[in-house]
Order: C-alpha cells, then structure tokens, then sequence
C-alpha cells in the first residue's frame, strides 16, 4: 500500500481559522485501481493541519457502511492522522439512491469550526468515492447538527468552481418599525458550510444597522439551533428571548425574514429546547407561514 498525499491545501482562514476548503485540480477515484480511497489529514502539519491526504485500502463490501468502518479505523500510512474524535463510532449509515444517510455517535458532536469541517470533508470526500454516491447527509445520535443540517457534495469541499471560498448573499431583515414591521437588505459574508438561513437569523438578532428600524430582541439573544426539514423550520433562542416585551411583531419579523428566503417556509418557535406554543397572542401551535406580516 503507499502514501499518495495530495497537494490540496485547505484554506484556513487567517487567525480565527473560521472556516476551510481544499484546493486542488479536483475529485478523482483512484486511477490505479488500487482500492478505495480514503481521505485523512496530514500529520505533519499541526493539530489543525494544513494539507489532506489518501490512502487507497481494500474495503470489503461497497456499501457506504463498509467505507465508514474502514474510514474510522484510521489511517495506516506513515503521515497521515484521522480527524475523527476518539470514541466515534458509525450507528446507522443507510443509502437512499445516491444519497448516504449517516448517523454517528455522540463523540462526533464534540467537534467545531476548522476540525469539524476537516472531519465532515474527509467523511464527504471518502463516500462520494463509491460510484453509487454522490451526496452525503450526516447526523449525530440520530439528531440533525443545529448548524451544519445539509446535505454534502464532494464539490462543497472542493474550490474548483468557486466551491469552499467565500461568497457574499444580500438578504432582507424584518425589523420593528412604527406599529408595524420595516425591512432591510443586508449584504452577508457567507463560509463554506454556512447556511443562509441562520447567517440571516443571527445577523436579524444583532439588531438594525441604522434608520427608524428597532431590535427583535433583547441585546445577545442567541440563536440556538434552526434546523430543517422540507419547507418546516425549527427556529430555538436562549432564555434572553423571553426576556423582552411580548410584541407579537417579534415573532412575525423572524417569520418573514425567513419567508424572504423560502416562500414556502413553514416556521415553529423553541426557547432553550421547548416548544413556544404562543407569543404576544400570536398562536404558535402551528408554524407561521408567508402570511404572518400580514
């Protein structure tokens, strides 16, 4: 077996490492038809590393399981580290069509920022290897990730055609205004990895840049988690929430802010993990949809 390490630097992004990509002449199953081939980081550059690298190991089976056993395991080569968490082990990993479902366990979690996306990169890169995948969605203990619920590509780890560089979104925010609500376009710096969604809900709970427009919220309110299924939204804040007036045009602003981005969005309301099932008299039982400005 040999070391055939790529030159793909991953762009980390200077001090704060906010966010990476790989760089390279693109994704490519072996070409010698030595194996499968499996992506780790490179041990020579640093806890965070700098540089990807592969291996090609015999995987019996071809099953997007089998990949993710044999992926765990590590690496064998000389120079090459596993990102993954001690303790990670795969819990379920499903195929649907061209799709890989996979759910791991609760160690996975425990990562964040550049090593995370290093982690999913690798995972993403490895399954999308098997001719019969070409997107990968990953969960943990059987729990979408507040910030990463996305389905991957190997293009979304890859800079060829301007994929893992930075991108700019102009969205509209819903602020208070008079006894309505006023809106206003904001132009956001977007990551790889990062969903418009919740950049435009935190950027709505930093509050207004200028004008008659008025907070949300009250000052560091967090969002928590917004995750996704279909066209339904789950929108979950911290306690700060609940700690300004119950106007109910709050709750509308967030609605419409996310209706701007899907029509179709259907939104229901969690503080610190529990169901708001009204506020400011605005039901909230059943998700808001695009008539809740109105």
């Amino acid at each position: 077996m040999r070391n055939n390490r790529l030159p793909l630097l991953l762009l980390l992004l200077a001090a704060l490492c906010a966010a990476c990509g790989v760089a390279g002449e693109g994704f490519s199953r072996d070409p010698a038809g030595e194996g499968m081939t499996l992506y780790y980081l490179s041990a020579e550059n640093g806890e965070t590393g700098g540089i990807l690298g592969r291996e090609f190991r015999d995987v019996p089976g071809n099953t997007a399981g089998d990949v993710m056993t044999r992926l765990l395991s590590g690496p064998e080569e000389v120079g090459l580290r596993s990102p993954f968490p001690g303790g990670t082990v795969v819990r379920s990993c499903r195929e649907e069509g061209d799709l890989a479902i996979v759910d791991l366990s609760e160690a996975y979690g425990g990562l964040s920022g550049v090593e995370l996306t290093l982690a999913d990169g690798c995972i993403v890169l490895t399954l999308c290897e098997l001719s019969h995948i070409d997107r990968v969605y990953l969960t943990v203990e059987d729990r979408p990730r507040p910030f990463r619920d996305q389905i991957f590509t190997a293009e979304d780890f890859l800079l060829d055609n301007g994929a893992g560089q930075d991108r700019q979104e102009t969205v509209k925010l819903w602020f208070l205004q008079g006894e309505g609500l006023g809106m206003e376009e904001r132009t956001l710096t977007l990551r790889m990895g990062d969903r418009i969604e919740i950049a435009a809900v935190q950027a709505l709970l930093e509050g207004p840049e200028g004008g008659d427009l008025e907070p949300v919220s009250p000052k560091d309110t967090q969002l928590l988690a917004l995750t996704r299924e279909g066209n339904r939204y789950t929108v979950d804040f911290d306690g700060s929430w609940l700690e300004g007036e119950e106007d109910p045009r709050r709750i509308l602003a967030v609605a419409e802010t996310l209706t701007e981005l899907n029509p179709e969005a259907e939104i229901l309301f969690q503080v610190e993990g529990i169901p708001l099932e009204s506020f400011g008299g605005v039901d909230l039982d059943e998700p808001l949809g695009a008539e809740a400005k109105d």
